[in-house]
C-alpha cells in the first residue's frame, strides 16, 4: 500500500468509526444516492479539511455533479483527508495562498459554492465578474462570513444564511466548541481544568459554550466582553467581567471566540500575568497577534507540537496554542455529533437550493429544513442507543 493510500484508508477507517455511532450523512448520503439532486452541477466548497468534512463531501458526492474543495486554513487541513478525497476522483486545492485556493477552485465556473468565512463568495464577486450570471446560489455557515455578508450591498446571486438559523448556534458553537477546546487543551498541555482561572473572551454563542463548558470542568472563568448587553448577559451567568487589560494580569489560560482580527494586541500582552496561556476558537487565524509575538520575543521554544513558548522582551512568558488558528479544529477534537448535524443541514440546504429559485441576497436558511434535520439527529442517536 503507498502512503496515499495509507493515509486514505486511515481517513476511511475514522470515517467508518464516526458514521457507527452518529449515521445522520450516510443516511442523507442514501437518499442522494437515489435522487441524485445536483447532477450535472459543479459544487465548489471552501472549508476546513477535517475528517469531518472529508464525510460530509463524500456523502454529497453521491448524489451527481463534480465537486471542488479549496483548503480554508493549511493550519485545519488534514492530510489524510486530502488523500482520501483525491482518491475519490475529487479536486482538492491546498498549496498556496487563500487567494490562490480561491481562484482554482473558481476556475471550474461553479453553479453552487458552499463557503466559512465568506472567502469563496468575496473572491467570486470581486474577481469572477462573469459567474454572477451562473451561479444560482452560495450557502455561508459561519458567523464572521454573515458579518462580512452583510457589508456588501452587490449580491447579484442568493446566499444562504445557515448560521443564523436555530441549530447551529444551538447545538455547534455552544456544545461543539465549548466541549472541544477543552479537550484540545488538555490534550495539548496536559493540565488537569479543574482549579483553572480563565479568561474567555466574547459572549456569543461559541464565547457561551467554551465559559459553560470551563465551568463544568471547576474552572474559574471571566468573561471579556466589549458589547454592553452581552456583557450584562454574562453578568446573569454569573461570571465576572473584567476588562480585557485587567483579565489578562491575573488568569492563567485566555480564549478568544470573537470572530474579529486583533482582538488581543501585543500592548495589552505586555503587561500579561507570566505563563498566560493564549489560544483561539474564532474562525480566522488573526484574533491573536501572533506575528506580534514572534517580533517581540527575546527567546521561542517550541515546547512540544503545536505549543509555542514566547519570552517578551523586558516582560512575561506567554505560551500559545496552535499558533492562534481555531484550535478545536487544529486538533479535530471534541464530539463529531454538533458538526455533524450542522453538515448534514449543509447538504439539505444544498438539495433545496438546487431545487428553488431564489432572489439575489441574502437567506436565511428556512426552519424546515433545520426541522429535517433535527429529526435526522435524533433518528441518528436512537439507532445507536442516544
Amino acid at each position: 500500500m503507498s502512503s496515499t493510500e495509507d493515509r486514505a484508508f486511515k481517513a476511511e477507517r475514522e470515517i467508518g468509526r464516526i458514521n457507527a455511532f452518529f449515521p445522520i450523512l450516510p443516511t442523507l448520503g442514501n437518499r442522494w444516492a437515489a435522487s441524485r439532486p445536483w447532477q450535472g452541477s459543479t459544487i465548489a466548497l471552501n472549508m476546513h479539511l477535517t475528517t469531518l468534512t472529508g464525510a460530509l463531501v463524500r456523502e454529497l458526492s453521491l448524489g451527481g455533479g463534480t465537486f471542488i474543495v479549496s483548503a480554508a486554513n493549511r493550519a485545519t487541513t488534514d492530510p489524510n483527508t486530502v488523500a482520501m478525497l483525491r482518491s475519490a476522483g475529487i479536486e482538492v486545492y491546498t498549496g498556496g495562498d487563500d487567494a490562490d485556493r480561491h481562484q482554482q477552485a473558481l476556475s471550474h465556473n461553479p453553479d453552487f459554492l458552499i463557503d466559512v468565512g465568506f472567502e469563496l463568495i468575496a473572491a467570486a464577486l470581486d474577481r469572477r465578474p462573469d459567474l454572477h450570471g451562473t451561479l444560482r446560489a452560495a450557502i455561508e455557515i459561519t458567523r464572521s462570513g454573515v458579518v462580512r455578508l452583510r457589508e456588501r450591498s452587490d449580491l447579484p446571486f442568493p446566499v444562504v444564511n445557515l448560521n443564523d438559523g436555530r441549530l447551529k448556534t444551538a447545538v455547534e458553537n455552544r456544545h461543539g466548541v465549548g466541549e472541544a477546546i477543552w479537550q484540545a487543551v488538555q490534550r495539548l498541555t496536559g493540565v488537569h481544568l479543574s482549579g483553572r482561572r480563565v479568561a474567555v473572551v466574547g459572549y456569543g454563542p461559541v464565547g457561551t459554550g467554551i465559559a459553560a463548558y470551563a465551568r463544568a470542568a471547576g474552572m474559574n472563568v471571566e468573561v471579556v466582553e466589549r458589547d454592553p448587553v452581552k456583557r450584562l448577559l454574562a453578568h446573569y451567568d454569573g461570571f465576572p467581567t473584567p476588562s480585557l487589560e485587567d483579565a489578562v494580569q491575573r488568569v492563567g489560560i485566555l480564549v478568544t471566540a470573537t470572530g474579529r482580527s486583533g482582538a488581543v494586541t501585543m500592548e495589552q500582552l505586555g503587561r500579561a500575568r507570566d505563563g498566560l496561556v493564549l489560544l483561539n476558537a474564532g474562525h480566522g487565524g488573526d484574533e491573536l497577534d501572533i506575528k506580534g509575538l514572534r517580533q517581540g520575543s527575546a527567546q521561542v521554544d517550541h515546547v512540544a507540537d503545536r505549543v509555542v513558548r514566547y519570552r517578551l522582551h523586558g516582560g512575561p512568558r506567554i505560551t500559545v496554542l496552535g499558533d492562534g488558528h481555531p484550535l478545536n479544529i487544529v486538533l479535530n477534537s471534541g464530539s463529531p455529533e454538533p458538526v455533524l448535524l450542522h453538515f448534514a443541514l449543509v447538504g439539505l440546504a444544498l438539495d433545496w437550493v438546487a431545487h428553488t429559485e431564489l432572489s439575489p441576497g441574502e437567506s436565511v436558511v428556512p426552519a424546515a429544513l433545520e426541522d429535517q434535520a433535527a429529526s435526522l439527529a435524533l433518528q441518528a442517536l436512537e439507532q445507536c442507543g442516544g
